[in-house]
């Protein structure tokens, strides 16, 4: 504050405070949150000594009310939250009381609150004598209808059932298709983005009969983890129809899986978490399970997953943890599997963009997506990137072929 011209406002506001009986420190932490500017311990007192020797100190009673000048402010975040800034007078209980806080800043029943932060105040004016009023900042947030996961899992076991009859056949040429869809984040890509994409992977399916079709479901799948715009971390993000995404997942994977049961002799579901929709997905997966009793589930809670067919090693993780020891990991986690492979690949995700690495004869594979690109890859720089998803055909013994879809 050295050098700072002192307004009038400013002057009036100290000498409220003064009459108060603050403490200079305490004066000096009131007005930089008034005023949103520093005053220091010793800018403080040095304009109320002078003003005392001025003989100005007896005019502060006369001042009007502080609750009649205190900056009350508002704000509408990006995310959608609002922040409220009020004085209000309340006592400790009130203070503690989330419905009484939403009521006082103005909010209904339909907000909840985020945060909340109160510091007291005592107003001193000639009518009504020293005052307690609390400064009050909430943000809050619209409330989302939802229901608890025990719930939801009461809800999925009590889904029909379909089950299909499919005859197993001999076949000479043996082919796994493997399909994993990384990173679709679904509330902020829709079913119908994603409508070329249901067509294509069908148009696989259907070509040829298969020995095993394996799904990689989870990675991202939804976008949110719950009905608070949080990811598996509690991270808040940007605000999606979290009922609508989920119900777009399940139409997208529906037609996939009853073409996949009829084009082939074995099929696989297996949950491989995300960093987004831990939770969310493994339940989806469980309605998946139900849904249709004659696949095989994989729905272990696992950081990283391994499948095998014939002399091919396949091994899944999101990406987003130990990225860089992956060539130690699955060796170690997998013994027996990696040691009778031929062929040996590792899929994961997370980082939206395509790159492969060839480690000691170890195909690491980043896959792409055909997500829209959300705010934190905007913000990280992973933009530009080609939009698909890839599918993977082996034989018994290798790669055959990719298909982008």
């Amino acid at each position: 504050m050295e050098g700072h011209a002192w307004t009038e406002e400013e002057h009036e506001y100290l000498m409220r405070l003064k009459a108060e009986k603050l403490s200079y420190a305490q004066m000096a932490e009131r007005m930089t949150f008034h005023f949103d500017r520093q005053f220091t311990h010793g800018a403080v007192r040095g304009r109320v000594r002078r003003t005392e020797k001025q003989g100005k100190l007896e005019a502060a009673a006369e001042l009007p009310d502080i609750k009649h000048n205190y900056q009350e402010d508002f704000k509408i975040n990006k995310d959608g939250s609002r922040s409220s800034n009020k004085l209000i007078e309340m006592d400790e209980a009130q203070e503690k009381d989330e419905t009484f806080l939403l009521h006082a800043h103005g909010f209904n029943d339909s907000w909840e609150i985020i945060e909340a932060v109160s510091s007291k105040w005592n107003q001193h004016n000639k009518q009504d004598g020293t005052v307690t009023l609390y400064s009050s900042r909430i943000k809050a947030k619209k409330k989302q209808s939802g229901i608890s996961k025990k719930e939801l899992m009461e809800l999925i076991q009590e889904l029909p059932s379909v089950t299909y009859k499919v005859i197993k056949q001999e076949l000479k040429d043996k082919r796994l298709l493997e399909i994993p869809i990384y990173d679709p984040h679904f509330g902020i890509s829709t079913l119908e983005e994603y409508e070329d994409t249901v067509r294509d992977i069908h148009t696989v399916l259907s070509a040829k009969r298969w020995e095993e079709v394996v799904f990689v479901i989870g990675q991202d799948l939804l976008h949110h983890d719950n009905f608070r715009n949080s990811t598996a971390s509690g991270t808040v993000i940007e605000q999606v129809d979290i009922k609508q995404a989920w119900m777009d997942a399940y139409s997208f994977y529906l037609v996939l899986i009853e073409t996949a049961i009829k084009q082939s002799n074995r099929v696989k579901l297996i949950y491989s978490k995300g960093n987004h929709d831990e939770s969310m997905s493994w339940c989806f997966v469980q309605t998946l399970k139900v849904r249709f009793p004659q696949l095989e589930v994989d729905d272990d809670i696992q950081e990283r997953k391994s499948h095998t067919f014939h002399n091919i090693f396949l091994g899944y993780t999101h990406g987003d943890k130990a990225r860089n020891k992956l060539h130690n990991l699955f060796p170690v986690e997998f013994p027996e599997q990696w040691a009778k492979a031929k062929t040996r690949e590792i899929k994961i995700g997370h980082l939206h963009t395509e790159d492969a690495k060839d480690v000691f004869g170890m195909m690491i594979r980043t896959l792409s997506t055909r997500n829209k690109t959300d705010q934190w890859h905007k913000d990280n720089g992973f933009v530009g990137n080609h939009k698909r998803f890839m599918l993977f055909e082996y034989n018994e013994d290798e790669l055959k072929h990719i298909h982008y879809v």
